[in-house]
């Protein structure tokens, strides 16, 4: 006997690529009870019934959850099984974006070309499908736009907190920007970032005080702080000897700092809500003496940011005080990347706050913790080899977040 099967592929043609991130991170206490939950539903060319309510749509986003700190180099939500979606794609079935100019793109997804209509809705916390929620469920519309999005280029779009507001709706506003890393020259041998501040307009007035952490309450591998001011200078500063990838709980990161590699201005950043790429800066992956002929850097990276006028000391320690920079304000911080942040999962054990890096046993080197720059992988035939990648920093309000990027890499030899 003998059989045949046609097999019909799915084509978007002229596609643009595009990743959402629900990026409202406020908590829901007593004094945002009447605000919307920050949980959201993206409608894409929405249809509406005579009445005007929204019955669906050519693309939907439904159950989008406030995102995660990380968001890697690669789909890692695909395989969720909750109904909660930190971002878009995320474990919905769609077309994603190729392997373009050697940077993998499978976490956006592909939409058609063209101007369309992109609305968000804020819906109840639930795993039922929004068009199933009773109708009063699906008025709530925070944002209405048309973009018109370009063929083969690629998006990164986020729903914010447009200002600090008590009124009812919260102010919300839509960003969206047009990613350039694929279109850049990169060099394999060393690490890309960028940063933006996407705080909502006067939310560091609004919350000018410190943490009110004492050293004992200073947890390893949060992302969370409170205001970065408005107008910040950022440095670098290069250490060696982070804690082996994947995290082991307790395991020490150092705070000495690789000669010539301290406080290394970058550029000034100021809070904008403008689309728009912000340049790349690089930073060498083996800026430490290399003894295994370029396979493995174990060095993490510490963002310094202060206000004009302000200037970090010389050596590891850029404020000094009685918790160093443990507490960030408008006007100091610095951003931490090691992989004692566990991939920005976080932790809150106390044999991980004894690890964080600081200088005579209390003061504190970084005020909170994303992913290290730097990727671990095995390749070829070693267990584990270090990887570049293209990544960018955001602070929204009182949390930093990190998106990568990587080029290929040669897989696995068994």
């Amino acid at each position: 006997m003998a059989g045949c099967r046609k097999t019909v592929y799915n084509v978007v043609p002229d596609a643009a690529y595009l990743r959402v991130f629900n990026s409202l991170n406020y908590d829901v206490n007593i004094t945002t009870k009447d605000q919307p939950p920050p949980f959201l539903a993206m409608v894409i060319d929405p249809e509406y019934d005579a009445s005007g309510l929204v019955t669906g749509g050519k693309i939907i986003g439904d159950h989008l959850d406030q995102r995660s700190p990380y968001a890697g180099p690669y789909p890692a939500n695909a395989g969720n099984t909750s109904y909660r979606n930190t971002e878009y794609p995320g474990n919905k079935k769609v077309l994603v974006g190729p392997i373009l100019n050697g940077i993998n793109l499978s976490s956006w997804a592909q939409i058609p070309s063209g101007k369309h209509r992109v609305v968000f809705y804020s819906r109840p916390i639930s795993e039922m499908s929004f068009f199933d929620l009773p109708e009063r469920d699906r008025k709530n519309l925070l944002v209405d736009s048309i973009i018109d999005f370009t063929p083969g280029e690629i998006y990164t779009m986020e729903v914010l907190q447009k200002t600090v507001s008590t009124q009812y709706p919260l102010p919300i506003t839509l960003y969206l920007r047009q990613e350039q890393f694929t279109k850049l020259p990169f060099a394999d041998s060393l690490l890309y970032v960028n940063f933006y501040n996407l705080s909502a307009e006067g939310y560091a007035a609004a919350n000018p005080g410190a943490a009110n952490r004492g050293v004992q309450a200073y947890l390893n591998a949060t992302n969370k702080c409170t205001a970065f001011g408005d107008t910040m200078n950022i440095y670098y500063s290069l250490y060696k000897d982070d804690c082996p990838y994947p995290y082991i709980d307790g395991a020490p990161i150092s705070p000495a700092l690789i000669p010539g590699f301290n406080n290394i201005w970058l550029r000034t950043l100021i809070r904008s809500h403008v689309s728009g790429v912000a340049p790349y800066h690089s930073v060498p992956m083996f800026a430490a003496p290399d003894t295994t002929g370029g396979i493995l850097s174990r060095e993490w990276e510490l963002f310094i940011l202060m206000k004009p006028g302000m200037f970090p000391l010389p050596g590891p320690l850029a404020v000094s005080g009685a918790t160093g920079m443990a507490q960030a304000n408008p006007k100091f911080g610095a951003i931490g990347c090691s992989n004692g942040s566990n991939d920005g999962k976080g932790t809150t054990s106390a044999a991980a706050r004894r690890s964080v890096p600081k200088v005579s046993n209390s003061n504190y080197v970084a005020s909170c913790w994303l992913p290290n720059l730097i990727k671990y992988t095995a390749s070829g035939t070693y267990a584990q080899r270090s990887f570049a990648t293209i990544s960018t920093i955001e602070i929204i309000n009182n949390q930093v977040y990190m998106m990568s990027v990587q080029r290929n890499y040669p897989p696995p030899i068994k």
